[in-house]
């Protein structure tokens, strides 16, 4: 299933693609995640449906073998927090959650197997708002 992406953020994370692969502690995963990048469906900020996740989006997951929800928000490398719930569009779940939709179940490697997560909803998305200036 091909990524949906908004043009700003495919051309923002393009120009991080080098910095990235030298900072990942998972290059291959971040190596994959360009390959799905290049053939990503691009779309204009107005254009982007409210139930994609895109750069600095609001996620609420519900982990499919605990049934527990978790809200993260999609952020580059130098705001990510994990106190806050700000991960990295460069790691291994920014990566899985990037481009996918509400519905979509998603997985990403974790220390001794596989995360496994439904996508809920989108809290926060700002191209719905009209926050194009983030």
């Amino acid at each position: 299933m091909k990524k949906i992406v908004t043009i700003p953020d495919y051309e923002r994370m393009m120009s991080r693609k080098y910095y990235a692969l030298l900072k990942a502690k998972m290059p291959e995963i971040v190596e994959y995640f360009f390959l799905e990048l290049n053939d990503a469906q691009l779309l204009d900020q107005t254009e982007i449906s409210k139930d994609v996740v895109t750069m600095n989006s609001k996620v609420l997951l519900k982990e499919l073998k605990r049934r527990r929800k978790l809200e993260v928000m999609i952020t580059y490398p130098e705001e990510a927090n994990d106190q806050e719930r700000k991960v990295s569009v460069f790691s291994p779940i920014g990566t899985a959650l990037l481009g996918r939709t509400v519905g979509d179940h998603v997985s990403w490697k974790i220390q001794g197997g596989q995360a496994e997560f439904e996508i809920l909803d989108i809290t926060y998305q700002p191209e719905a708002v009209g926050d194009f200036d983030l």
